[in-house]
């Protein structure tokens, strides 16, 4: 069944992130940055939340992703940290595949679903995993 449920689109099948979670809160916290992000994609959207800052994978890492965070009312990703540092195309490959390889480090880590502007997406509170992603992004931001 599970099979079939993939081939025809149901996708991935998590338990609901529980209303009184402390990542269902930091997500709130973050939730007027968040709602018009989630509004306008089309792809799977992973989110690790922290007080401060929640990363967002989106497609289907650890191979074929972009990546985005939210910090201070502001939407951050790739594009914009190239364009802001200079940053090479060949920096930026690096980059990528630095944070594909922390992804696949944590991907059996447990993940919820939850609903950002009417949209179900995936939610992984995960420490160590946000750590590792900061880790890999903020030193060149």
């Amino acid at each position: 069944m599970g099979f079939f449920s993939k081939l025809f689109g149901k996708g991935e099948e998590l338990p609901q992130l529980d209303a009184s979670s402390p990542a269902k809160k930091m997500l709130e916290k973050h939730k007027g940055e968040l709602e018009p992000f989630v509004t306008k994609m089309h792809d799977r959207l992973e989110f690790l939340p922290t007080d401060g800052v929640v990363y967002c994978f989106i497609g289907k890492p650890p191979a074929m992703f972009g990546m985005a965070w939210f910090s201070e009312g502001v939407e951050h990703n790739m594009k914009t940290m190239a364009a802001a540092k200079g940053l090479s195309p060949k920096k930026l490959q690096h980059l990528s595949m630095k944070l594909g390889e922390v992804y696949q480090k944590f991907m059996a880590d447990p993940k919820y679903m939850t609903e950002i502007a009417g949209k179900q997406v995936i939610v992984t509170p995960a420490e160590a995993f946000v750590k590792e992603v900061a880790d890999v992004l903020h030193p060149v931001e």
